[in-house]
């Protein structure tokens, strides 16, 4: 059996989506693959159980015939957290993930394993990234979000680093995610050969797409925390948000420019609402408390526009719905079939398979 551990340096750089991506590919070349995500902090829960939830939609996208709650064995809600600051979780971390671990890599050609929201994750149950990969003699790649031509460059050494802090040369390579097309050029004709020369090896550079950063109006829904007035379709996807706080006329030529949208505007501003649903609005999030009129509501419903009502004033919702939009959910088929297609056009699949082996 053959490990891959993939981790990230910041939080919401596409560390799920591009463990999906590489293990459907191996698949399709006939690998028996398995998942593993030791650590998770982000907790979920279903069926009464407390899992992770992107582990459970990775386990389905593969088809493995294990519970969720094996393949990610330590999964810190407020409770257990708790109880490790008191001293009282009666666990040894890092033997439960050596023993799940084990039984997760059981009849495996290779199993992919997810690492936490970032390199820091970890720490606190004494199961770090480094520690793992050291413990568990982890071939690892990174993925990394970039965010400007220095943070990249700060990033991807800070993963060349922390990856070789145990001592051994376990860093397969790197991917650079999320780079606007403005950027392109300069990264890969300079940064990545620079790179390169600090012996790291590139093996993607994948470009932004404001598809694979998006929510669905269910996920919206969830987050908002609202009432529905008007369901819409659950599973239509918001690429942009925008705030309804100008003029109508304004708003008016704004709204058209801007495809597949939420906007989030006063529950009273009937103007705004009613221009929005003239272009390409996927939902409307109306705030305050403040019940739309009926014509409003009509006419959202025969354009399968949802409308979901929240107490919260304008700027606590679009603080409450941003602070979630932009990290990558591969559940719906559309942004699934395109990160695979990103995949193909811009990861370089032979001199991963040379160097992984």
């Amino acid at each position: 059996m053959k490990p891959l551990y993939i981790t990230a340096v910041v939080t919401f750089s596409g560390k799920t989506a591009l463990a999906l991506g590489i293990g459907l590919k191996l698949q399709a070349a006939g690998k028996r693959v398995g998942y593993f995500k030791p650590v998770s902090t982000q907790p979920f829960i279903s069926g009464g159980k407390v899992i992770d939830e992107d582990a459970d939609f990775v386990k389905r996208s593969l088809g493995l015939n294990i519970p969720t709650e094996e393949l990610s064995p330590v999964v810190i809600d407020e409770s257990l957290f708790d109880k490790i600051l008191h001293g009282k979780a009666n666990r040894n971390f890092l033997d439960d993930v050596k023993a799940a671990y084990q039984k997760a890599s059981d009849g495996k050609d290779v199993l992919i394993i997810e690492g936490g929201s970032s390199l820091r994750e970890g720490y606190g149950v004494e199961v770090s990234p480094v520690r793992l990969i050291d413990e568990l003699d982890l071939p690892t790649l990174g993925v990394v979000r970039y965010r400007s031509g220095i943070f990249l460059v700060d990033d991807v050494l800070a993963l060349r680093d922390r990856v070789g802090a145990a001592g051994k040369d376990m860093l397969v390579g790197a991917v650079i995610n999320s780079v606007p097309a403005e950027a392109m050029d300069h990264v890969k004709g300079k940064i990545v050969p620079f790179l390169e020369r600090q012996n790291v090896r590139i093996l993607g550079v994948l470009p932004q797409q404001h598809t694979l950063m998006s929510m669905t109006v269910d996920e919206m829904t969830a987050i908002a925390g609202g009432k529905t007035l008007v369901k819409g379709r659950g599973d239509a996807i918001i690429e942009n948000i925008t705030v309804g706080a100008m003029s109508v006329e304004t708003a008016m030529g704004y709204f058209r420019r801007i495809l597949r949208k939420l906007v989030i505007t006063g529950g009273d501003r009937a103007d705004i609402q009613a221009a929005a649903l003239e272009t390409s609005t996927t939902a409307l999030l109306l705030t305050g408390n403040l019940n739309p009129t009926s014509t409003v509501l009509k006419h959202a419903e025969e354009r399968g526009v949802a409308v979901v009502l929240v107490p919260d004033n304008t700027i606590d919702a679009v603080e409450r719905v941003e602070r979630y939009f932009g990290k990558t959910r591969l559940a719906h088929p559309e942004k699934l079939n395109r990160f695979r297609e990103t995949l193909d056009a811009h990861f370089d699949w032979a001199r991963f398979m040379s160097v992984f082996g």
